[in-house]
């Protein structure tokens, strides 16, 4: 017990930084790791699946089968308005980090300013995306939309 009494609060802040650190950057890693081991078991069950329905010869066509095993993919209408969707989600939190810390600077140092004016321009920048993207890509998704409803 006593000797975390002396230690010197220079050492002791320095120690913090060091465990914010490294909390920090071991996120990323597990989530990578258990997205990883996810991706892993669902092909393998799939492929449980399709060798089940291979032993019992049920008439089915193998790629029907691993067709119909997939997720469906998003349409091109769907992938642009999740960037729309974002690109107002990071406008709206860096707006609203900005004028928090012009409203109160004392309060919060300059991180949350430039936290903000990097949200917002990530939010310009999936605006810009979704723009532009639905203009680029009308026609393929009108042709994608008629072949879903024929």
């Amino acid at each position: 017990m006593s000797i975390l009494l002396n230690i010197d609060p220079y050492w002791f802040s320095h120690l913090t930084d060091l465990i914010a650190v490294v909390v920090a950057l071991s996120i990323p890693i597990v989530i990578a790791v258990l997205s990883y081991r996810r991706r892993v078991n669902e092909t393998n069950k799939r492929a449980q699946v399709i060798m089940a329905a291979l032993e019992k010869d049920s008439g089915t066509v193998p790629e029907e089968l691993i067709n119909s095993l997939n997720k469906p993919k998003k349409s091109l209408k769907e992938r642009l308005l999740s960037k729309l969707l974002w690109g107002l989600v990071c406008t709206i939190l860096g707006l609203g980090f900005i004028i928090r810390h012009y409203v109160s600077p004392a309060d919060c140092g300059n991180e949350l300013g430039i936290g903000g004016v990097a949200l917002l321009a990530l939010g310009v920048a999936f605006l810009i995306y979704y723009f532009v993207g639905r203009r680029t890509l009308k026609k393929e998704i009108e042709a994608e939309e008629k072949e879903n409803n024929v």
